[in-house]
């Protein structure tokens, strides 16, 4: 059978590459236009397996040819755009950003930027991943690393039978690797995501497709079996990107969904249908042919509007998507076609050209940011002095036990999870002032509640801390060594995130966000009862404010020369979200009467607003921790205004 146009399928192409453009758009029609992804995935195993079989039968297949062909379909555009998005990444991005952007486009090139993205984003939908500017070029990763699989896999089916319809061998491939993505997606959901092992069904549903037509065992169906696959295709496409959002766990088994769909669409779209019809209006088959250079450069362009804005709003998105269709155009019209059709070389020449010299110049130009500090060198010094601040990690604190007076370990002991981390420059400060020593003891997600297990509602599992509560003991039964235990958390996770977050006891287990707040007031309770039966002082640290994303990136985006303005936000919003802990605080107090507290928002707010970023100080490196600048601005200006609250609640002895 010979491969023939099938217009439809451009169709489908542009059905696709639009449900990826309007959800990264965030336009708010698609909750999961990320599966437009695993739809280009189906098309793609359907059109490229169908010419290998078609060559190899023929006697025509040749690996070098295979792979020319690939390069100069795919090479140029994404080196136009590769080059573009690294130079205006330049100019936009800080030197931290511009390293890992440069990182991701020399292996993006060499078709391995999806292990590097598995390996530090954390997760696909993570909130950072939104100013990545080539994240998506995950998926063109995972297609080419299939195509260095499947062309082998079918030359051993051709080598050893000399057919390719094998129906059950075809079917247990697919549903072994269906199975595989399942258990994957449950085993590593943030990795699996990106990788090929997850996703190899996906194209491979698509190849058994292209096998069964060039093995005529895929009969014409009548007009009224088409009308009804072909819409049946086209609802198991729309309905799951609308109703679906990123909580769900994916791929695993929803993947199959869209992928079925797509599979019945290029079955049963060709033809006579209202469906066909659908799909092969001229503008449709316009956007099916520019699917390729649109999905290249729409996310560059969203990602950089995020980073220089924070996030992108209704005018940004529309803006964007005009932007990205009239270069996909002038791509697909002045890079695309020529390279395809006119400007033809030999293999060699081919391989050197669009691989070879592209590998070689964005891996120069990744040694080059590297080793350049990320052209830090393009700011003046008090704009660098601002990126450090930004990009700084709270220090390392002393946490062994040194006996130093009065048969101590340390002064104080600073106990909690990641918060406790980033006030430990703070309390580091304060003590030197006040002539203490400190230990600083955290574990992130693991506050100072006795007995308490955390518990994170992640979109396919949870997370279960169970060491958790035995690290807790395990300090307070040192706490006698101290002269103050202080304590500091995310004392707000379950108010702000009550749907995803909760703590749980083996008494009550139940993760409810009553049962959480209930779970909280005991084991809060419980340890100060610790440290004040141990003989130390038990001194809480108030929380500082949580932030909005495009309030903590507002430091950052105020180093941009088109933006300036006054990083804060309603004083409300910061009381609203602590107002239950601070009365369980309240009622603490009263039964404590030896229990001291430290209010960083007396500093951090005034009356009406809260900030970010105080007398030039960039204070936060995410939603709700401060960087290490930030601690230490804390302490200083606390000290200015002639004040120490550790010299106040610890008089010297």
């Amino acid at each position: 059978m010979q491969q023939r146009y099938l217009a439809h399928l451009d169709g489908l192409r542009a059905i696709a590459v639009g449900l990826v453009v309007v959800y990264h758009a965030g336009l708010g029609v698609f909750g999961a236009g990320f599966i437009g992804v695993d739809v280009f995935f189906v098309l793609s195993g359907f059109l490229i397996t169908g010419q290998l079989v078609q060559n190899i039968q023929q006697g025509k297949f040749s690996f070098a040819q295979f792979y020319m062909r690939r390069i100069r379909r795919l090479a140029p555009a994404m080196v136009v755009v590769l080059f573009t998005t690294l130079l205006a990444g330049a100019f936009i991005l800080l030197p931290e950003d511009l390293i890992y952007l440069s990182r991701l486009a020399g292996l993006t090139v060499l078709s391995l930027s999806n292990f590097y993205l598995a390996n530090t984003t954390g997760g696909y939908f993570e909130v950072a991943t939104d100013e990545i500017a080539l994240l998506h070029t995950w998926s063109l990763a995972v297609e080419e690393q299939y195509y260095l699989i499947w062309p082998v896999l079918l030359l051993l089916f051709f080598r050893s039978g000399a057919r390719f319809w094998r129906p059950g061998l075809l079917a247990s491939i697919f549903l072994g690797s269906l199975a595989f993505s399942v258990w994957y997606t449950q085993a590593d959901p943030m990795r699996s995501y990106y990788l090929l092992p997850a996703r190899f069904h996906e194209l491979f549903l698509g190849a058994m497709l292209a096998i069964a037509f060039q093995a005529n065992k895929m009969p014409a169906p009548s007009r009224i079996v088409r009308e009804l696959l072909s819409w049946m295709g086209l609802v198991l496409i729309v309905v799951p990107a609308v109703i679906w959002d990123s909580n769900i766990a994916f791929p695993g088994y929803l993947a199959a969904i869209p992928c079925l769909g797509t599979a019945l669409l290029i079955y049963a779209g060709d033809g006579t249908s209202s469906v066909n019809w659908l799909l092969t209006r001229r503008v449709m088959l316009w956007l099916g042919m520019l699917s390729y250079s649109l999905y290249l450069w729409h996310w560059p362009i969203f990602s950089f509007t995020t980073y220089a804005t924070g996030e992108i709003q209704t005018s940004h998105a529309l803006v964007g998507i005009a932007a990205a269709v009239l270069l996909s155009h002038l791509t697909w019209k002045f890079v695309e076609q020529p390279f395809r059709f006119r400007w033809t070389f030999p293999p060699g020449k081919t391989a050197a050209r669009l691989f070879g010299i592209p590998v070689l110049v964005f891996g120069v130009a990744t040694v080059a940011i590297d080793e350049g500090d990320g052209f830090i060198n393009r700011f003046d010094d008090a704009t660098i002095s601002k990126i450090h601040a930004l990009e700084s990690e709270p220090g390392k604190f002393p946490t062994t036990c040194n006996v130093e007076k009065d048969g101590l370990c340390s002064d104080i002991l600073l106990l909690g999870d990641s918060h406790a981390q980033h006030f430990g420059d703070f309390i580091g400060i304060l003590a030197k002032d006040a002539g203490l020593a400190y230990n600083v003891k955290w574990r992130p997600g693991c506050p100072g509640y006795t007995g308490l297990k955390p518990l994170n509602f992640k979109a396919d599992h949870v997370e279960v801390d169970e060491e958790c509560p035995e690290v807790n003991a395990a300090a307070l039964a040192d706490a006698g060594q101290y002269r103050a235990i202080v304590l500091a958390g995310y004392w707000s996770l379950t108010d702000i995130k009550g749907d995803r977050y909760f703590f749980v006891t083996d008494e009550n287990p139940e993760p409810s966000e009553d049962n959480s707040n209930q779970n909280i007031a005991d084991g809060l309770r419980k340890t100060i009862a610790t440290i004040v039966d141990a003989g130390a002082k038990p001194i809480l640290i108030y929380d500082n404010p949580q932030v909005e994303k495009r309030d903590f990136k507002c430091s950052r985006m105020n180093l941009l020369p088109f933006h300036d303005a006054v990083c804060s936000f309603p004083r409300e919003h910061t009381d609203s979200q602590q107002a239950h802990k601070r009365e369980l605080f309240a009622r603490l107090a009263k039964e404590f009467p030896e229990l001291g507290f430290i209010d960083p928002n007396a500093v951090l707010c005034d009356e009406e607003s809260c900030y970010t970023e105080l007398e030039d100080v960039p204070l936060y490196r995410d939603d709700d921790h401060l960087n290490q600048a930030g601690s230490q601005w804390l302490a200083n200006k606390m000290l200015s205004q002639g004040e120490n609250p550790l010299k106040q609640l610890l008089p010297a002895q």
